[in-house]
């Protein structure tokens, strides 16, 4: 058989608008003389003749017959298929393996997994398999505050979301062979959690990126929390230290500080990168004064690398979502430096089915 022989769909059920008989199940031998039924079919007394008591068979039960039959093959036609039905269940023994039925809701279908199996899938019976669960409905991205509705028939959902990274340390004003170089900031937390119920109507929060640190030797602010819910919650990460102006050679910041977990990342779940120390070997002489140091690195985050570490003048931002500035460096017989913002948290849901 090729897919060229698929025969015609039935649009209308056998006799849909005209006289017909509902058949019954039980036999009509001795109840209703003549009278078909799924148990007989036509009785013997339809197929005797007349002149020797027999009755003839009715047209209505015909109609009725043919239009179950067809009005099954009508719904089969358009794609139907049949939801679970315990006294069906129980009159033919259970559903075989293999059968698929309709969800209740009908927002997919059941698999049966085994022989004779009477139990219901919607409530949670043995020998059942969700067939259409687990597709990826859809994706919804938060780069500002917000509510999550859920896709319908929307069942499961996993949530990656990610801190506001750090800003970097700003760089004190310099005079004839001083510098001054800010740390970086750290990248903002990554977590990654799968979660089937709750998830409705949540509040998404997204952490802002640092402050950034006001030119002279101030710290740059800490990155925002990104959230959702209270499901899922990532830290951001830390502002790196600002510096005051110094002779060469010397290195600014404290051993960069671990960032802090998120909470309720099920499937994984780390701090953002720690920023990079300033640092200063020395000046040079010549025009504009010379500059042999750097400002630190910003740290990374899942979404995007740090800032890298500037040679010269200012600060530089991240690169992507919940990464950190860098900061500032100064060189010598120079104003204050402002560093920058780090750059914001973002929060991803995959709905599955």
């Amino acid at each position: 058989m090729q897919a060229s022989n698929a025969p015609g769909k039935i649009q209308k059920p056998f006799a849909d608008n005209g006289d017909k008989q509902a058949i019954p199940v039980a036999s009509q031998v001795g109840v209703a003389d003549g009278r078909a039924s799924y148990t007989d079919g036509f009785p013997p007394l339809t197929r005797t003749p007349i002149v020797a008591g027999g009755v003839p068979p009715f047209g209505t039960d015909m109609n009725g017959i043919l239009n179950a039959v067809t009005a099954i093959q009508q719904w089969q036609s358009a794609g139907g298929t049949f939801k679970f039905d315990a006294a069906f269940a129980t009159a033919i023994g259970g559903y075989p393996k293999g059968a698929n039925l309709q969800k209740a809701d009908g927002s997919g279908t059941w698999l049966c997994t085994v022989e004779n199996n009477t139990s219901n899938p919607d409530t949670g019976g043995a020998g059942w398999q969700d067939f259409s669960g687990g597709r990826l409905l859809g994706v919804q991205i938060f780069t500002a505050n917000g509510t999550y509705t859920p896709t319908a028939g929307t069942k499961s959902v996993i949530i990656e979301a990610v801190g506001g990274g750090g800003a970097g340390g700003g760089a004190a004003a310099t005079s004839s062979g001083q510098l001054s170089t800010g740390s970086g900031g750290h990248g903002g937390a990554y977590g990654k959690g799968r979660f089937t119920s709750a998830f409705s109507g949540v509040t998404v929060t997204i952490g802002a990126g640092g402050t950034a640190a006001a030119a002279g030797a101030n710290s740059g602010g800490n990155g925002g929390t990104t959230s959702f819910g209270a499901l899922l919650s990532c830290p951001g990460g830390l502002g790196g230290q600002g510096c005051a102006a110094a002779t060469p050679p010397f290195v600014n910041g404290a051993t960069p500080a671990a960032g802090t977990l998120p909470s309720g990342a099920n499937i994984v779940g780390m701090p953002g990168q720690p920023g990079v120390f300033g640092f200063a070997l020395n000046t040079a002489t010549g025009p504009g004064g010379g500059f042999n140091g750097n400002g630190g690195a910003g740290g990374g985050s899942m979404f995007g690398a740090g800032a890298h570490a500037p040679n010269g003048t200012g600060a530089r931002q991240g690169y992507g979502y919940g990464s950190a500035s860098s900061g500032a460096a100064n060189p010598q017989s120079s104003s204050a430096q402002a560093s920058v913002a780090g750059q914001p948290g973002i929060v991803i849901v995959y709905e599955y089915a």
